[in-house]
């Protein structure tokens, strides 16, 4: 039995997340698993389908963050961490809006990333002193992978490119 050999896309992705680790390390500022996953999912095995991949998630994230961000200060005013059932129904809730923000927009694509966005700062950070702060990092995670499966692919093409 022959094994395929390690492709480009597959080294691409291997340099990507750690560059994103490297750069979140010496920001200090962050969290690098948000930049990594953003990096993994926008590495096409072209220049052009990770630039149309990182634009849609870029839109869908700041929707996202922007939402996450809006209701996360919410919970934080109004509703006490202890009534988490009515912290998850207006954050399912407030997937409506999400999608058809999306639609909107014309990057219904893009919902699918508002979501994740949304839902890991307002889920999973409620407890977060402050959530704009918390936003905007995962905002800036988000983009320093974008831009770095980007530039690894045009420094590094793959076959179409070649």
């Amino acid at each position: 039995m022959k094994l395929p050999k390690i492709g480009m896309r597959i080294t691409k992705t291997f340099i990507a997340v750690f560059l994103c680790f490297l750069v979140s390390f010496i920001r200090k500022d962050g969290v690098p698993f948000y930049s990594a996953i953003a990096a993994i999912l926008c590495m096409q095995p072209d220049v052009s389908n990770s630039i149309k991949v990182g634009l849609n998630r870029a839109i869908g994230t700041f929707i996202g963050g922007i939402f996450g961000i809006l209701i996360l200060t919410i919970f934080h005013l109004y509703i006490p961490i202890d009534i988490i059932m009515l912290r998850y129904f207006i954050a399912s809730l407030m997937l409506i809006p999400l999608i058809y923000i999306s639609v909107l927009v014309k990057k219904p694509t893009a919902s699918y990333i508002t979501f994740v966005v949304f839902l890991s700062i307002v889920i999973t950070h409620g407890n977060d002193i402050n959530p704009f702060i918390f936003g905007i990092n995962r905002m800036i995670d988000t983009l320093i992978g974008i831009g770095i499966s980007i530039l690894i692919n045009k420094i590094l093409p793959g076959k179409k490119e070649n």
